[in-house]
């Protein structure tokens, strides 16, 4: 997914308390970049995320498949059942979210809770404090030198031949012998 927006960009953490109803409120920095309606989803690891409308959009177009082996993508699977458990929200007038009851059950969170809000680029990542502090414990430096290669793989390389376009509906892939 390519977000070129810097305006769509989110960093930085907090932590709030989930009040007496479930709300928690939603750092300023965000607010902007959030709008008055946005999408809450499960993450992995059972976290919450939030998703400015622009972001989800561009994650809608990633499940327009023209290949029925798709469904057997993990990735795509994810982000299924990312849209299955997904909910538009707005904030109210004190920026307050009212987080789904079965949303804090997957993030393992109770009111009075504390939780820990994870600016993580096109995204907001609500965690408990607990499932934060074990997902960072397990990050080591090698992971993380790990996961930073295997980002840059992913890269475009100047000058490298890209991935032909995936067909339409109805049109065949040529092979190396040109037929399909």
């Amino acid at each position: 997914m390519l977000i070129d927006s810097p305006a769509l960009r989110m960093w930085g953490r907090f932590e709030h308390a989930l009040d007496d109803k479930g709300r928690v409120i939603i750092p300023q920095r965000f607010r902007e970049t959030l709008g008055s309606k946005f999408v809450l989803t499960i993450g992995p690891d059972h976290h919450i995320r939030a998703y400015p409308m622009p972001v989800w959009e561009a994650l809608e177009n990633q499940l327009i498949s023209a290949s029925l082996y798709d469904e057997l993508d993990p990735d795509l699977i994810f982000l299924q059942r990312m849209f299955g458990n997904c909910e538009f929200v707005s904030p109210d007038r004190e920026f307050r979210l009212s987080i789904p009851r079965h949303f804090r059950e997957w993030a393992g969170m109770e009111e009075g809770d504390i939780v820990v809000i994870i600016g993580s680029g096109t995204r907001l990542e609500i965690w408990s404090r607990a499932g934060w502090r074990a997902w960072s414990e397990h990050l080591t430096e090698q992971e993380a030198g790990i996961a930073s290669r295997n980002r840059l793989s992913l890269q475009p390389v100047a000058g490298a031949p890209t991935a032909p376009p995936r067909p339409t509906t109805g049109e065949t892939v040529p092979t190396q012998e040109g037929t399909a």
